[in-house]
């Protein structure tokens, strides 16, 4: 007879650390992607202000949704956490660098975001191979 083994998302604050570093994860690489095309391609500095805003939508986006996704249940309140926690890492790292933390436009814009992919996460297909 198998035992029932428990899924890694079965564990709230396991899960929202999973999903909240792949979020950073994502927001990373999409800031070498628009890092990228705004060296090539961008001549106006003012479109790069309105530019840099996407990578963090992105990655918000992407951290909710894994955690509504791979939980199915309180999508909008666990990616408004998610948001949470990245604008918490991204003023610390702000903090660090700069000496300034970061605006409250990104903690709106991240919190928003955060809970539209959270939303779209848990009205997705369930996982193939999710267990409870």
């Amino acid at each position: 007879m198998r035992r029932h083994r428990r899924s890694i998302w079965s564990s709230s604050r396991l899960s929202m650390l999973i999903s909240t570093v792949s979020g950073i994860i994502f927001l990373f690489v999409t800031v070498l992607a628009v890092s990228g095309f705004a060296f090539f391609f961008v001549s106006d500095f003012r479109l790069l202000r309105i530019i840099s805003l996407l990578p963090l939508f992105t990655g918000a986006f992407s951290a909710g949704f894994i955690f509504g996704k791979y939980r199915r249940h309180k999508g909008m309140i666990s990616g408004i956490i998610c948001g949470l926690i990245l604008y918490a890492v991204l003023s610390a790292a702000g903090i660090l660098l700069s000496g300034s933390p970061s605006h409250f436009s990104k903690l709106l814009l991240l919190v928003s975001a955060g809970a539209i992919g959270g939303i779209t996460g848990v009205n997705s297909k369930r996982p193939k191979k999710l267990r409870d």
